[in-house]
């Protein structure tokens, strides 16, 4: 064997250590939730070998799941909005809107829970009907309409209950409370997860849904091909004001107690843990499924802090830093950067 042949083995398996490592490197800076994955995985690891009588707990994890439900419920709404190049502000005051009205029709007026679940989401829906017209028929800005929307509607959830609706009735928290036997993880976790799966599914396989990627990367083109952008980005409005109503019920039906204050600053989470999960600024990018694991991100952060004894009121800050970070590698992103 002559010497360029064992300087060319012995080279071969860096070279191909040092391609295998590249390749990594690039389809993380691809997928945004295979990305997510990595960060999760290492932050559990590290948590549970820095806590092991805290962290990876049943009743901790359980925790970090029944919390984070709310937010991924909105998440869902909200992927597909950012993803058809729009987004709703009022999301919390629209979740909290809902559940005080499904509280009133049971607690106050004696309804069957079942009808107060179902006024709950007519609610969240009927507010997101009138977000999608403002937007789409009237012409206003997303921005400037939601945010508009979102006083309004937080207006007229102190209006309509005061101080709120305690107790609303057995028969309503039993909707909030059911666990399953084996996880014992209360319902509005399982909720969250049926609709991440279901939705994530219509998104990216369904040719209705995938028009709004259509609409979000060049919706002028996409109207000149036929796709009527203003009626789609109505429904997303829509199905958006559905889901915050769904979490403000199952949110009322856990406490059994509609609370007015719910849902104060949860636009801010929704959107990082969107953004996040890889949705664009300028639309027709993400998926629900990265949606979802950027809200877990964000959950295990939090409960990162709790553990660690930091005080709550530093959790936003390390919310609106995670935004400001999942902003500037998309811009990053969108320039070529990396």
């Amino acid at each position: 064997m002559t010497t360029e042949t064992l300087h060319t083995v012995s080279e071969t398996p860096d070279g191909e250590r040092e391609g295998a490592v590249l390749r990594i490197v690039r389809r993380l800076a691809d997928s945004r939730e295979l990305t997510l994955f990595v960060l999760l995985v290492s932050l559990a690891v590290v948590m549970s070998i820095a806590y092991p009588n805290n962290f990876p707990t049943a009743s901790n994890m359980r925790a970090v799941l029944l919390n984070l439900a709310p937010v991924g419920i909105l998440v869902c709404g909200m992927m597909l909005l950012m993803i058809g190049g729009t987004f709703d502000l009022s999301v919390g005051s629209v979740l909290a809107f809902s559940g005080v009205w499904a509280g009133v029709v049971c607690g106050w007026w004696g309804w069957p829970a079942e009808a107060g679940i179902l006024v709950g989401i007519l609610v969240g829906a009927l507010c997101g009907l009138a977000n999608g017209l403002i937007v789409t028929r009237i012409g206003i800005n997303a921005l400037i309409a939601t945010l508009a929307t979102m006083a309004i509607f937080r207006s007229l959830t102190y209006v309509t209950a005061g101080t709120g609706v305690t107790p609303i009735g057995d028969a309503f928290a039993a909707y909030g409370r059911a666990a399953d036997p084996f996880f014992r993880i209360q319902s509005p976790f399982w909720a969250m997860l049926a609709l991440a799966l279901v939705g994530g599914w219509l998104v990216a396989r369904t040719r209705f849904f995938r028009q709004y990627y259509f609409v979000g990367g060049n919706p002028r083109a996409a109207q000149l091909s036929g796709i009527r952008v203003g009626r789609l980005i109505l429904i997303g409005f829509v199905i958006m004001g559905a889901l915050a109503g769904l979490a403000g019920v199952l949110g009322a039906a856990r406490l059994n107690s509609a609370v007015v204050n719910a849902g104060v600053g949860l636009e801010l989470k929704v959107i990082t843990a969107t953004v996040l999960g890889g949705a664009s600024l300028k639309g027709g990018e993400g998926t629900i499924i990265g949606g979802v694991l950027g809200v877990l991100f964000i959950a295990l952060i939090e409960n990162a802090m709790i553990i660690n004894s930091v005080g709550v009121f530093w959790q936003g800050l390390v919310v609106g830093a995670v935004l400001l970070l999942a902003v500037s590698l998309d811009r990053f992103k969108t320039a070529g950067r990396i």
